[in-house]
């Protein structure tokens, strides 16, 4: 589904095929803010995997513009060949558990922990080597905003259905109708629901089977 054909179907379920209420330029925003928002919600999808370079004797690094969603950090040293979790801290952990991190404290040596404080990760130990492609990135990215009538949503093409449903409930805001924007929200609520468990069965290893019990036969 391309933006024309979701502005076509928004402006014919409100009622408004001229636009005269609804514009194509508001769907497109709507279609825009309702990208950001699903993958928000199910951060299995716009996954994306992305490497740094390390550099000696320096602990702060920028997270990827496009990050959404960190989910976690990897790090190998020259000599490995492998990467290994490293494990996250929050600010008040690193505080709590590595007190003096953010001076000369504490020798460089290969990273076990990290912390993401705005857009700044910061591993320590401080790295004793500068290597290429040391630090490995695992996120959700931002979807890639539409803005032409021929662009396709930045989404899965199942979404596509939800993308709707989510501009036909800001629609229905703008138009101050409370309960018919709250029966869209309720929809894409179980929508999502349903499209996220989707998305955990693909990644399980087993599935659940039923059990017919004695007393059942």
């Amino acid at each position: 589904m391309i933006v024309s054909d979701i502005q076509t179907r928004v402006k014919r379920q409100f009622g408004d095929e001229a636009g005269v209420q609804i514009t194509d330029d508001d769907i497109i925003r709507y279609i825009n803010d309702g990208q950001r928002k699903i993958v928000a919600q199910n951060e299995s999808l716009l996954q994306k995997i992305s490497t740094a370079n390390s550099v000696s004797g320096q602990d702060e690094y920028s997270l990827p513009a496009d990050a959404l969603i960190l989910r976690s950090i990897s790090y190998k040293s020259t000599a490995d060949l492998s990467y290994y979790k490293l494990k996250g801290l929050s600010l008040a952990e690193f505080d709590e558990y590595v007190d003096g991190w953010d001076g000369s404290a504490f020798g460089d040596g290969t990273p076990l922990v990290f912390m993401l404080y705005g857009s700044t990760i910061t591993l320590f130990p401080k790295p004793n080597q500068s290597t290429v492609d040391a630090i490995k990135l695992y996120y959700t990215r931002i979807p890639t905003n539409v803005a032409m009538a021929s662009d396709t949503p930045d989404l899965p093409v199942l979404y596509h259905e939800v993308l709707v449903t989510y501009c036909m409930s800001q629609a229905y805001i703008m138009d101050e109708d409370v309960e018919a924007a709250a029966a869209m929200g309720q929809q894409i609520q179980g929508d999502m629901t349903i499209l996220r468990g989707r998305s955990e069965w693909n990644t399980q290893e087993s599935y659940p089977t039923i059990t017919i019990r004695a007393e059942d036969y």
